[in-house]
């Protein structure tokens, strides 16, 4: 080899490094950016590395003297020295060689040689890394690179291009490097993809493709290949000579070629080119023409450049189906488009160039040497992959393919892995108090100087809505505060409605929403119990009405105690009155029995300010009937306690039908005695009253009776508790007196003077404000002779200034005062004197049998003079006998009224008794036949309240 072609060999060797750099560029601009300087680092260190191990050993292999055309055998460690030992003549390709001499030196243009070769085993080596890149560990590469450049790569270059080697020998073409360099490196990147697997989400749902880091990084780095690719296949021949410069042209059309095609395709099938499917494409009609570059025309040349285009974005799209992650798209590239390229020369060839003599048979030449060069680097490859892959050093960690092979690998920091770790801290963290550090005028120093703005503007917004929502929420906290108290205040209201306030138990609007759906548990029935205090005012006017308050809430604690949850319900509905409603299996025993049983319950005294207090307890029930509504059961039980408390203190009484109708005749009264007054049904008897002394008639005392119309003359102690109950006790005195005054004037008209006429008036009439006006205006009251007989055991308890005062009043009308059933009351001498009565009516209870009583003699002796110390008369009620009359007149009474004297009368028969009277001298002589014992007058006293 001539010393020009020896120079022309370092001038292209040094070019072909150029695709070092190309790959650098087009492989660093492919990736990410957190992933850009670790494959720049690859590729650098693939020429050191390479270097070292083709020198060490892999040129002797591929060039040294071949052992049966399969490896060669000397050659190692060449010195690369300047001594010159001898001449080789002339070499026509890189295929010839020096032989080794027995002292060990080297031909001149070995070097040469080694230093073209070096450039292409680094190359092999560097198709690997962009496949792989973003995910292999560098440790895993630097392994396979040396694999590749210490063994794979000589001994397919040996099979090919060592004029002993046995591809050679058979008549294989691969002119420059189109299986030897690409296809060695293409198989092993498929390998390498295949057992790393896919990048972090680069096939998940949404099938991702990775943003490039720069877009003009790769494209310089195509031009950088392709240029390169000028010295790569114009450098093969080893000489400069006229063969040069066509191999150059064809090399330039063959990339043209495809990417023109790339450029159609694009358009016509996105609309659009992309940078990368352009690149690869005009790489993949480089590889393509690399095999027989040589020896095709400029035509043929740019046809195995769209060749190579289309089997590049064909097999780009296959391995996107079959989710193969090949980063650069080195297998679509550098094998795909080799082996489609090597087989080509069987058909692009001229036909007198084949070494077969024939297309079919080159093909078959062709397509073994791609098979056997493939089998080999699987054979190597697989299981050094395999290897590596099962120690952990070919597959980075997810954490650290996610942090990126920059910082992890290679301790690469940058502005924008700081701006992005910043910005992570602050994601995980959520605090934004630490602002990302600003490098001034950089473009990344924009972008962390806006996201500090940002985060100002993030900070503020996040302490304006943390206030807002602090006030939101104190609003709330307040409205809410202010729902929960008109709930509760609710709550309370409802539960106030329907409760007593001072026991708690249920009131008397609960008790209507009871009777209203009440409940009854199945196979009872519902005891009805209505209950009344006794003795409770002797307590409320003894110790007060705390005291009254803390009975009633023992007696609704005991109460409720006897009451089951859900079952049974106990209702104070009145000041001392109370109601429950129990179920129980039998209407009769049982239900007496649980009566009797709460009354004793209810009995037991208690202490209040150590005070022992007893009260008593009426108690009426009544059993509800198969289909009677509650409120007619309650009205029943209603019913017996009234007749309980008639009957006495602290009794317990069923309802029975008699209790029902005696209730049902009461009703029929109260609805009768209405129209009684209108009607004028109440009439008027007269009993007389004679003077004990002289037996002259000196008064009458007017009595009630109603003429019913179908009941027949009712007695006071039917009708007169029904007028008090109604409120017309005041109109019922108002009719006698007015009847009284009739028959007076009429005795007065028929020539008969009676001193005197005496009528019962009620306390409901003597509280009438009206009264002493009325009276006033009525002119038909005899001065003197009308007296109103007044109660004591009612009046003289409650008496007061009023009453006294309106008493006096009366008196000075002319109208006499009269103490009715005098000495059964309570009333005291100072009562009797504050009253000043003009007569005293003493009770028939002390004038009876008196004759044969001597101390009744002594007792009605005391009255009378009782009634004369204080100037009064005395009238003795019940008279019966003419010997009590004797008794009584010697005692010193005044004025006698009874049987013995005379029955209440109508006015007709006061006349005829008059007449029957007249001529009579003794006063006290007793008729014939004795009086009937029997006293109407005892019935009406004894039932004549004044309210």
């Amino acid at each position: 080899m001539a010393e020009f072609d020896t120079a022309w060999t370092v001038i292209m060797a040094l070019l072909v490094l150029i695709l070092q750099c190309g790959f650098l560029c087009l492989e660093s601009g492919t990736v990410r950016e957190k992933n850009a300087a670790n494959v720049a680092l690859k590729n650098l260190a693939d020429i050191c590395l390479v270097g070292t191990v083709f020198w060490i050993g892999g040129f002797g292999l591929m060039f040294g003297n071949s052992l049966g055309g399969l490896v060669g055998v000397d050659g190692f460690f060449p010195n690369l020295s300047n001594v010159i030992t001898g001449t080789a003549g002339h070499v026509p390709d890189h295929a010839q060689v020096a032989n080794v001499d027995h002292e060990g030196g080297l031909e001149t243009h070995v070097s040469a040689m080694f230093l073209f070769q070096t450039a292409f085993a680094a190359t092999a080596a560097t198709i690997v890394s962009g496949a792989v890149a973003e995910r292999e560990r560098f440790l895993g590469y630097i392994a396979t690179s040396l694999t590749l450049a210490g063994l794979v790569y000589p001994l397919a270059g040996h099979w090919v291009w060592n004029p002993q080697g046995w591809l050679r020998q058979i008549g294989f073409i691969d002119f420059a490097g189109a299986t030897v360099v690409h296809s060695v490196g293409g198989w092993t990147a498929l390998i390498a993809v295949l057992f790393l697997g896919p990048r972090l989400g680069r096939y998940g749902h949404k099938n991702r493709f990775f943003e490039e880091n720069s877009i003009s990084l790769m494209a310089l780095g195509g031009m950088l290949l392709w240029i390169g690719w000028g010295a790569f296949n114009g450098g093969t021949a080893m000489v400069s000579n006229a063969d040069v410069a066509p191999i150059v042209a064809r090399t330039m059309l063959s990339a043209a070629g495809a990417g023109v095609t790339c450029i159609t395709v694009g358009l016509l099938l996105n609309g659009h080119i992309r940078a990368e499917l352009l690149i690869n494409g005009i790489l993949g009609g480089l590889v393509a023409g690399t095999a027989a570059i040589h020896l095709v025309t400029g035509p043929v040349a740019f046809v195995i450049g769209i060749a190579g285009a289309l089997t590049v974005m064909f097999v780009r799209d296959v391995l996107d189906a079959l989710k193969i992650d090949d980063v650069v798209g080195a297998v679509p590239v550098h094998l795909a488009a080799g082996v489609v390229g090597t087989l080509a020369v069987a058909v692009a060839v001229p036909y007198e160039a084949l070494p077969a003599g024939s297309r079919l048979g080159q093909l078959g030449i062709q397509i073994l040497g791609v098979g056997v060069v493939g089998a080999w680097v699987m054979a190597i490859m697989a299981p050094l992959l395999w290897v590596l892959n099962r120690c952990g050093l070919l597959r980075a960690k997810p954490r650290d393919e996610v942090r990126g092979l920059n910082l992890v690998e290679n301790n690469q920091r940058n502005a924008l892995l700081e701006l992005l770790e910043d910005m992570k801290r602050h994601q995980r963290s959520g605090r934004f108090s630490q602002r990302v550090r600003v490098e001034p005028s950089t473009q990344l120093g924009a972008l962390a100087y806006r996201y500090n703005r940002v985060l100002d503007r993030v900070e503020t917004e996040i302490a304006e809505r943390i206030d807002a929502l602090r006030r939101e929420r104190d609003m709330r906290a307040i409205a809410e505060d202010a729902f929960d108290a008109m709930c509760e205040a609710q709550k309370e209201s409802a539960w106030a409605a329907r409760h007593d306030k001072l026991t708690g138990i249920g009131n008397r609007k609960y008790l209507e929403d009871f009777l209203a759906a009440p409940v009854q548990a199945p196979g009872e029935v519902t005891l009805v119990i209505a209950l009344d205090l006794d003795r409770f005012k002797e307590v409320n006017d003894t110790y007060g009405h705390a005291a009254g308050d803390a009975v009633l809430q023992v007696v609704a604690r005991r109460l409720s105690g006897r009451m089951r949850d859900g079952r049974d319900f106990a209702f104070r509905i009145g000041g001392d009155e109370f109601t429950a409603f129990v179920q129980v299996s039998d209407a009769g025993s049982e239900a007496e029995e649980l009566c009797q049983d709460i009354a004793f319950t209810l009995l037991e005294p208690f202490y209040y300010q150590q005070v022992r207090l007893r009260f008593g307890v009426s108690v009426g029930f009544a059993v509800m009937e198969p289909g009677e509504p509650l409120k007619s059961t309650l009205r029943r039980a209603d019913l017996a306690l009234y007749e309980a408390k008639s009957s006495g203190s602290d009794r317990v009484v069923a309802y029975n039908d008699a209790i029902g109708q005696a209730h049902s005749d009461k009703m029929n009264l109260i609805r009768d005695f209405r129209e009684a007054l209108e009607r004028n049904e109440i009439t008027a008897l007269f009993q007389p009253q004679i003077d004990a002394k002289t037996g002259r008639l000196i008064g009458c005392e007017v009595l009630a009776r109603w003429q019913h119309p179908h009941r027949g003359l009712l007695t006071p102690d039917v009708f007169l508790p029904i007028a008090e109950e109604m409120n017309c006790s005041a109109d019922l005195d108002l009719a006698i007196l007015d009847l009284a005054l009739q028959g007076y004037w009429e005795l007065h008209r028929r020539g008969i003077e009676l001193p005197g006429i005496s009528v019962n008036v009620s306390a409901a009439r003597l509280a009438d404000p009206q009264l002493v006006a009325e009276l006033q205006s009525r002119d038909d009251i005899p001065r003197g002779a009308l007296s109103f007989e007044l109660l004591e055991t009612v009046f003289l308890d409650t008496i007061s200034d009023d009453y006294a005062q309106k008493i006096a009043m009366l008196k000075d009308l002319g109208i006499s005062i009269e103490i009715d059933d005098f000495g059964t009351g309570h009333a005291s001498i100072a009562g009797v004197l504050a009253l000043q009565p003009d007569r005293l009516k003493i009770d028939r209870v002390f004038a009876s049998e008196i004759d044969r009583k001597p101390a009744r003699q002594d007792l009605m002796r005391g009255l009378i003079e009782m009634a004369a110390s204080v100037g009064a008369e005395t009238v003795v009620e019940g008279v019966e006998t003419w010997e009590e009359a004797r008794v009584l007149t010697a005692l010193g009474a005044d004025v006698l009224q009874g049987y013995v004297i005379g029955r209440p009368m109508a006015f007709e028969d006061l006349l005829r008794w008059h007449s029957a009277r007249e001529g009579q001298a003794d006063a006290v002589a007793a008729p014939d036949g004795a009086p009937d014992k029997t006293s109407d007058r005892d019935k009406e006293r004894s039932l004549r309240s004044t309210g």
